[in-house]
């Protein structure tokens, strides 16, 4: 890349825009309810993380893949912020293509660090490590990736057809994060 000193300027503005999904809590079950949801298993919370995470990030691509997580595997809340944040990453995209970079890759993996279940509410402390590959009108691909560590919690809440996830927030602020994170 030519100008990685821009590259970097333009990952930390667009981090300070940008962070992960937050969401009011859709409706769970009521300690009166007479339905009951099993405790989730730390592996089932795990990979609606991973999945969630792994969508997120995707929009960040010039064909952003279809999300894959169900309707019943998140909030409307959720998916309300989630629609609330793709035209803010379109436009980011928009900004960084236009100075020449585009992303054509990603991997990411989820590192669990803790579950908490209080009542009708669980708690996934989690880091993310990602790396993305970028592209620039000037070099065409690299092959030396970008990378972020992020501490983050996701939220779920209990409701009629399960554990649903609720949030995704990062635990640390600022410090150039990537596009695919949306400020809430």
């Amino acid at each position: 890349m030519k100008h990685p000193r821009t590259a970097a300027a333009v990952a930390v503005l667009l981090g300070l825009a940008l962070s992960g999904c937050q969401a009011a809590a859709g409706p769970p079950l009521t300690p009166g309810s007479t339905s009951s949801v099993p405790s989730p298993s730390s592996a089932e919370l795990a990979a609606i993380v991973q999945t969630a995470v792994e969508d997120r990030n995707g929009t960040v691509l010039d064909a952003p893949p279809a999300p894959r997580l169900a309707d019943t595997q998140t909030t409307a809340a959720y998916r309300a912020k989630r629609a609330r944040d793709l035209p803010v990453v379109a436009r980011s995209k928009a900004g960084f293509k236009s100075m020449g970079f585009w992303y054509t890759d990603f991997s990411t993996k989820i590192t669990v660090e803790s579950v908490e279940v209080t009542g009708w509410t669980a708690s996934v402390h989690f880091k993310e490590l990602t790396e993305e590959h970028q592209a620039s009108a000037a070099n065409g691909p690299s092959n030396v990736p970008s990378g972020y560590s992020l501490p983050q919690t996701a939220t779920f809440r209990a409701s009629a057809e399960g554990w649903q996830l609720d949030s995704i927030d990062p635990s640390e602020h600022g410090g150039g994060l990537p596009m695919s994170i949306v400020e809430g």
